[in-house]
């Protein structure tokens, strides 16, 4: 038996995700995936799904679910479906009854499920039981919005969509919950670890002390391909000759190299931005530092107005920090959902 999910609202902005697809720089092709990765597999994990690989790991790709940004959709299943909801803060809905974040729950056939509006973060995820069957490109069933590759007809949804659903493949965590996942707010600014680099060095060494000393403000211009953040101006050192001659007139110019993901460029010392899941492959300006991907999810779940402040961390730091992160998501942490 086939089973479906139709779209009735679309939300502000959802489309199908799983761990994304990385690998494929060197074609031109960004690493996209789920923003909030942990969001992602705890979804995932909550249903009976395969839950997915960590950012940027080239394990396995986790059962698609539904990103949705800003507002969630509304969906009507054809048939009895599990489904969790996780991220960002919301209300879903069942029908007229509320039903919990971070924990299983059951969706009739014909039942409305609906998500309204994320009220803290910025992202909320859900995960089906069976996951979202969606065709794969490159491995992935992730949709890269910008490019329009992937996913559902490689967009984002929209009214009167049909999304095919597998079949189980595990057992929900009936009665058990996920306690919910840190989401940045507006009390006090976000706290973001980032490496130095890899332009640091093109950076006065007073701007690099203001970079990390200063809050940063998300602006309105934030998408899944970047997060620009506003603060201090930035200056750089006397250039090279070299970068004269091969990156251009501009002092934040550099000859153009690979982006990694959570890469912070500052074009023209103006601005900080975060490259995000769909980043631009290669670019020209220098980046001052690197936010690590366990706290991409952090800068996935701010909202405009919201404050950050880039704490330095030493690459020693990392594996413990990975270990942490994986932790956030481990089935050790269920606890009883009443």
């Amino acid at each position: 038996m086939v089973r479906s999910a139709t779209v009735i609202k679309p939300g502000t902005l959802t489309s199908v995700q799983d761990a994304g697809r990385p690998g494929y720089l060197g074609k031109g092709i960004a690493p996209g995936g789920a923003m909030d990765n942990a969001a992602f597999r705890a979804a995932n994990l909550l249903v009976g799904n395969e839950a997915g690989s960590r950012v940027l790991s080239h394990g396995p790709r986790g059962a698609a679910v539904l990103e949705c940004t800003i507002s969630g959709p509304e969906l009507r299943f054809d048939s009895d479906v599990v489904v969790a909801v996780t991220g960002g803060e919301c209300t879903p809905r069942v029908g007229k009854d509320t039903v919990q974040m971070w924990t299983p729950f059951t969706v009739p056939a014909g039942q409305p499920l609906a998500l309204g509006a994320i009220r803290r973060g910025l992202r909320s995820y859900v995960a089906v039981q069976g996951g979202f069957d969606v065709p794969v490109y490159l491995g992935s069933r992730s949709t890269m919005v910008a490019a329009g590759l992937g996913g559902h007809e490689g967009r984002a949804l929209r009214t009167g969509d049909v999304l095919r659903v597998g079949d189980p493949q595990g057992q929900a965590t009936a009665g058990r919950r996920f306690p919910p996942l840190p989401l940045p707010g507006p009390e006090e600014p976000c706290r973001v670890r980032v490496l130095a680099g890899p332009q640091e060095d093109r950076f006065e060494d007073e701007s690099v002390a203001a970079f990390h000393e200063s809050e940063w403000t998300l602006t309105p211009m934030t998408n899944r391909m970047g997060s620009r953040f506003s603060g201090p101006a930035l200056r750089f050192r006397p250039r090279p000759s070299y970068l004269d001659r091969q990156a251009g007139a501009n002092d934040s110019n550099i000859v153009d190299d690979i982006i990694p993901y959570g890469g912070i460029q500052c074009p023209d010392g103006a601005a900080s931005i975060v490259m995000n899941s769909e980043h631009p492959t290669a670019g020209g300006y220098a980046k001052i530092a690197t936010v690590i991907s366990a706290d991409m999810r952090l800068i996935a779940q701010m909202r405009p107005g919201q404050k950050a402040v880039f704490v330095r961390v030493a690459r020693e730091e990392l594996p413990a920090i990975r270990r942490d992160n994986d932790d956030l998501v481990n089935l050790s942490r269920l606890e009883d959902a009443s």
